[in-house]
């Protein structure tokens, strides 16, 4: 594992520079960019009667109490001010969020002392997780304008579960149509294969979502993002989804996936069993792909994975910072890293 994640780590790096350096040069362009973060289990402190919430109790067996919340809020807030302020200063314009307990949660994590500037507000619709954690989506109204908010049921192929809802922004992205659609895909549990039927049915809701508001407005850009539990080369994103890994060869109604040259590369979100995982990605309808750049267009795709979110402990060193390992508190962020694209628009 270790040789992997010294592969991944030089390669994203590279990455990064290169494309940090073309923006450098290309001073015609403004810049924004979106991101999206699976938190790790942002709980308070409180027992929700509703929710299966009790190990995130100061009486639970994870011992969550106010100091060990606070210092997650501050540990999210950190890492959030910091990404993608390289190429722009005021950072990420839009990011979804999983792994949310509550508004409340939300609330506190925009309001800590590294984000409040910002003024970030929240849109949480609260779903049926018997875990009760849930997409969010935080945006900086400077940017974003939201019209309307919804959230989509998803029925499993396994009748008997319930899983997150599909939280569904739209709203005008500097004037332009923007549906943002976060998501958070039924886990692995029981294996790939016997659980590959529930990711498929949170695809085909989210493709039937994506391709609703596309007939509605052919011209909306639209932006799938979230923790897929799947890869980019799975059933349910390359064939579900229909995505593409090529800009130039996108066809039909197909939907651009630039994490999949990322994952063909190495490069992960997730560290699982000595292997990496790319669960975590931004994928995009044809409308942001590149033409001219006189409307926001994508431009490139990041995996936040600075050093500070590493563990350096290890058979996990190089791997995610989570917040507990193997049931002891360990202190660090989450067990997934950030994502996020850059977008530009060429100045007039």
């Amino acid at each position: 594992m270790k040789i992997k994640l010294v592969l991944f780590i030089a390669f994203t790096v590279f990455a990064s520079y290169t494309y940090c350096q073309k923006l450098e040069k290309d001073k015609k362009y403004f810049t924004s960019a979106i991101g999206f973060w699976n938190v790790e289990n942002l709980y308070d402190t409180l027992n929700d009667v509703w929710k299966n919430d009790e190990e995130f109790t100061p009486s639970g067996k994870n011992v969550w109490n106010g100091s060990r919340y606070r210092t997650k809020i501050e540990h999210l807030a950190d890492a959030i001010s910091q990404m993608a302020t390289d190429v722009t200063p005021d950072g990420l314009a839009i990011m979804g969020l999983c792994e949310i307990e509550n508004k409340a949660v939300v609330k506190d994590l925009v309001n800590s002392p590294k984000l409040k500037k910002r003024n970030y507000q929240i849109v949480h619709i609260e779903g049926p997780d018997i875990r009760g954690v849930d997409p969010s989506f935080i945006y900086n109204p400077s940017y974003f304008k939201v019209i309307k908010s919804v959230s989509y049921h998803v029925t499993l192929a396994d009748t008997g579960r319930k899983t997150r809802d599909i939280l569904v922004v739209s709203g005008s992205f500097y004037g332009e149509p923007l549906t943002v659609l976060v998501n958070h895909w039924p886990s692995r549990r029981g294996g790939e294969l016997l659980s590959r039927a529930n990711r498929n049915a949170a695809a085909t809701m989210a493709r039937r979502i994506a391709d609703s508001v596309t007939k509605a407005d052919p011209t909306a850009k639209i932006v799938l993002l979230g923790d897929f539990n799947d890869d980019p080369i799975n059933i349910s994103i390359k064939k579900i989804i229909n995505t593409c890994g090529d800009p130039k060869k996108c066809d039909g109604d197909q939907y651009y996936n630039p994490m999949e040259d990322l994952y063909s590369e190495g490069t992960g979100s997730i560290a699982w069993n000595d292997s990496w995982n790319l669960f975590d990605q931004v994928i995009l309808n044809k409308n942001w792909l590149p033409k001219n750049y006189e409307s926001w267009q994508y431009y490139a795709v990041r995996v936040f994975n600075k050093a500070f979110l590493k563990s350096d402990y290890g058979n996990n060193k190089g791997a995610p910072f989570t917040t507990y390992h193997i049931g002891t508190y360990t202190g660090g962020y989450s067990d997934h890293f950030p994502v996020f694209i850059v977008i530009a628009k060429e100045k007039k």
